[in-house]
C-alpha cells in the first residue's frame, strides 16, 4: 500500500486521515483533497508510516497554510522541524 486517504467532515472541519507511506507520487492526491475541502482541515498522520523528502516538504507546506497535523509520531516531528537557514554572509 503507498497511500490511502479517508475523509471525514465534522462540525468543526475536516479530519483526513492519512494511512501508509506519503511520497513524491502521493502528493498530488493529497494536495487534491485539501484543495476540495473546507473550514478548519486536520490530517491525522497516526497512520502514516514514512514519507520521502516531498513527502515531507508537503506536510512542512500544509502546516505552514494552517493544516493542524496529529498524531504526528516522534520521528515524523524530527523531519519536520524547519530546516536551519544558513547565513552566507
Amino acid at each position: 500500500m503507498e497511500m490511502r486517504l479517508t475523509v471525514s467532515v465534522r462540525e468543526g472541519g475536516t479530519l483526513i486521515h492519512a494511512d501508509g507511506r506519503l511520497s513524491r507520487q502521493g502528493v498530488p492526491e493529497l494536495e487534491g483533497v485539501l484543495e476540495t475541502t473546507s473550514g478548519p482541515l486536520t490530517l491525522d498522520l497516526t497512520n502514516l508510516l514514512s514519507a520521502d523528502d516531498a513527502g515531507v516538504a508537503a506536510l512542512r507546506s500544509y502546516a505552514g497554510r494552517g493544516v493542524r497535523l496529529v498524531g504526528v509520531s516522534p520521528y515524523m516531528a524530527l523531519l519536520l522541524k524547519p530546516e536551519p537557514s544558513r547565513d552566507t554572509r
